[in-house]
């Protein structure tokens, strides 16, 4: 099934530096504290996608490299004065670069709450039997092989990209980086499915000549390879010393008190926690590190004001604080408030329109569909999606930070009447290949979710107070399902929502059956 995607921009990596130096000067203007340590951490987030888009663009980068290598060290020395210092800030570099770089979303740091200081800590539980190098894989190694190598006082680290087969990865290593009286650390997230990425670096070093011994591995999780692990690489991940960068709650239930981990077992969702804050209950939900979780808090400002969504109460180092609503009830299942959804979903286009190609184009919809259609349904039923024009639908699109995820269970009921929207800051920019897209995605997806009839939907769509184009919202209704569809396959196979999904799809693709057939005969 396809379901997960990743999110890319092209940027001129100059102006990602200028905004970098700005930031800087924010910091070191902070009060010592968490919210400075936050601030900086985010700094050193953003400095790393910089230095992953000019390494990838085959740019000399050791400027670079150099800069995010301090600006780590400024990071682990925060950490370990517990917020208190983090010496002087690095300068930004000045050096010629790119007019244009593709940065890649480090994706553990957007969504999964992979935090740089347990790469220090965990680093620093390793034991060596010679001095130690850091090797990063980009992405998010990048920025992880720093404060890797800065916590162990190793030199500046050296960054590869993998290539080929997602299962089969391979990489090249330059000669003069393999020494043979040298300990490797080899820093990423994961390892996913196969863990190739980091095998296909250890592969390397062993073929230079670097025994296992002087070889370890830094994941962020302590668990065994995936399932399309190769057994030659299984063997090895059993044998050789690992670390575990896990997610440590220590600095939260400082200020938290003790928390109540309500993260639940979907894949799909962020860590969160209920926790306190002056005395009240307050849900503390991960957002993303640096300006990825400010950007969140500030749209949930603005829907907060309209009256669409709990009270958010600050942003604390890639957590977002909010008003815990224990007093609401979930929706029942009858009850389907068209009107006030309707308005959430127009107000959600008005305030947040999003850049163009910042979502799935309608040619990458479609190619989900046609995969996940003939996987659950079969084959033949494909031929439904031949009557969407793709140039077609997509001038059409006009891209708004779709709410993405209308589910019935979403919705809260107040004592006092107001209906509001829970989770409603991160699906736009999930680890999913939906992305940004026209109203009439959420539109489909309230009307799958409530499962509104002809009339409802008309109701429903009059009620966003926006104008929605039919034909791209058939499209949609079956991209929605198809994609659903895929979702919970994924997280649980063979379930009652799966069941659900698959019944809806199959719905749609008769409807469009129908109505290709009728069209041919008046034709």
């Amino acid at each position: 099934m396809l379901v997960y995607g990743d999110h890319r921009e092209t940027v001129d990596p100059r102006d990602r530096l200028s905004g970098l130096s700005e930031r800087l000067a924010e910091t070191t203007a902070m009060p010592a504290g968490i919210d400075r340590h936050g601030k900086l951490v985010g700094v050193l987030v953003e400095a790393g996608q910089v230095l992953q888009g000019v390494a990838d663009a085959g740019w000399p980068a050791a400027e670079l490299n150099d800069f995010l290598y301090r600006l780590a060290a400024a990071v682990v020395r925060s950490w370990d004065s517990r917020f208190a210092e983090s010496g002087e800030l690095p300068s930004v570099p000045t050096r010629d670069l790119p007019a244009e770089v593709e940065l890649r979303l480090p994706e553990g740091f957007a969504f999964y709450a992979v935090y740089p200081e347990a790469y220090a800590d965990a680093a620093r539980r390793l034991k060596f039997n010679a001095a130690p190098r850091v090797i990063g894989i980009r992405s998010i190694g990048t920025t992880l092989a720093a404060i890797t190598a800065a916590a162990l006082g190793a030199p500046p680290p050296l960054t590869v990209r993998p290539f080929g087969d997602p299962f089969a990865r391979e990489v090249e290593l330059p000669t003069e980086a393999i020494e043979p009286d040298v300990h490797y650390i080899i820093v990423d997230e994961g390892p996913g499915l196969s863990g190739s990425s980091f095998g296909s670096v250890a592969d390397a070093l062993e073929i230079g000549g670097i025994p296992l011994e002087r070889i370890a591995f830094l994941p962020s999780h302590n668990s065994d390879l995936g399932p399309q692990a190769s057994e030659a690489h299984r063997h090895r991940w059993a044998r050789a010393q690992r670390g575990a960068a896990n997610f440590h709650d220590a600095w939260l239930t400082e200020l938290f008190g003790p928390l109540e981990d309500i993260t639940g077992c979907d894949p799909f969702e962020r860590r969160k926690f209920l926790g306190k804050h002056a005395g009240a209950r307050v849900l503390i939900k991960f957002a993303g590190l640096g300006s990825i979780g400010e950007a969140k808090l500030e749209m949930a400002r603005l829907l907060h004001a309209a009256g669409f969504t709990p009270e958010p109460l600050g942003f604390v180092h890639g957590f977002l604080v909010e008003r815990w609503c224990g007093d609401a009830r979930p929706l029942g299942a009858p009850e389907k408030p068209i009107e006030e959804i309707g308005r959430y979903i127009g107000a959600r286009a008005r305030l947040f329109p999003a850049k163009e190609a910042s979502g799935a184009s309608i040619d990458e919809l479609l190619t989900m569909c046609r995969r996940n259609i003939a996987l659950a349904i079969g084959e033949e039923s494909c031929r439904a999606l031949d009557r969407f024009e793709a140039p077609v639908l997509q001038s059409r699109v006009h891209p708004v930070r779709t709410d993405n995820k209308l589910d019935r269970h979403e919705w809260l009921r107040m004592p006092d009447g107001r209906l509001l929207k829970s989770d409603a800051l991160d699906h736009y920019q999930a680890h999913d290949l939906i992305g940004s897209q026209d109203i009439a995605w959420d539109v489909a997806g309230a009307v799958a979710e409530f499962g509104l009839s002809a009339g409802e939907t008309r109701e429903l769509i009059a009620s966003t107070g926006c104008a929605v184009d039919l034909e791209l919202l058939s499209f949609y209704a079956m991209a929605y399902a198809s994609f659903r569809l895929g979702r919970a396959v994924i997280a649980v196979p063979n379930s009652a929502e799966a069941e659900r999904y698959r019944t809806i799809l199959h719905e749609h693709l008769q409807h469009v059956c129908r109505r290709t057939r009728r069209e041919s005969l008046v034709g």
